[in-house]
């Protein structure tokens, strides 16, 4: 019964929902994790409202894509990065006649949704291959040698705004709106290697535990 009250209070979705339906308002849901990062050049609502709306029915059509990917192929991993890679690169192409989305802001769309539909459905096939979303609380777990954070993985991959890569500083680090592909790629493989050398099962597994630490940090 609580499941089911936070599924419908925090995504609009009921347990008689379709699949498509859960895809689709989880998309909705991870647009707005990241919506105040972008700049519009229009301010026209129906505008908005329009491109917004083919970006979660792209999304919704990939998902099987990306599905496919981990089920059918002998690298699954590799097979389902390189999908991951287009459908950003759909997003920020079908995005650009209204913004300049980055690859940073186009994961974050991408990889919330896919979070929300693995803590709607419970379990998933895409489970162990799915990156983690990068925030700036990914980003201070991953680099951070905070010694109140038990999650914290102490690693020298965050960008700098010099180009270089370090640990996490607020003043020096990129920030994750700001992104290209070779800097998302090279600190999700950090990230995955060294979770590969944990206790977790997954990535996303660990993210979902340092996430809810650094933001408990934060109050």
């Amino acid at each position: 019964m609580v499941n089911e009250f936070l599924m419908y209070a925090y995504f609009g979705i009921t347990k008689a929902d379709k699949k498509d339906i859960i895809l689709k308002k989880s998309a909705e849901r991870a647009y707005l994790d990241l919506c105040r990062t972008i700049k519009l050049k229009t301010e026209n609502e129906d505008v908005k409202t329009k491109y917004k709306a083919q970006i979660c029915e792209m999304l919704v059509k990939e998902y099987g894509v990306l599905l496919n990917a981990a089920e059918s192929s002998d690298d699954k991993q590799s097979a389902f990065d390189s999908e991951h890679n287009r459908i950003c690169e759909e997003i920020i192409k079908a995005y650009s006649e209204i913004s300049g989305l980055t690859y940073g802001q186009a994961q974050k769309w991408l990889n919330m949704m896919l979070k929300y539909v693995l803590l709607v459905e419970g379990d998933s096939v895409l489970k162990s291959y799915l990156h983690i979303p990068v925030d700036s609380y990914m980003m201070q777990t991953v680099g951070s040698d905070n010694s109140k954070m038990k999650h914290c993985l102490k690693l020298e991959c965050v960008p700098k705004k010099d180009g270089t890569v370090g640990k996490y500083s607020e003043s020096t680090s990129k920030p994750w709106s700001k992104w290209n592909y070779d800097e998302y790629i090279a600190f999700q493989n950090s990230v995955r290697t060294a979770v590969s050398e944990s206790d977790y099962n997954s990535p996303i597994e660990w993210e979902n535990e340092a996430w809810i630490e650094v933001a408990e940090i934060k109050k």
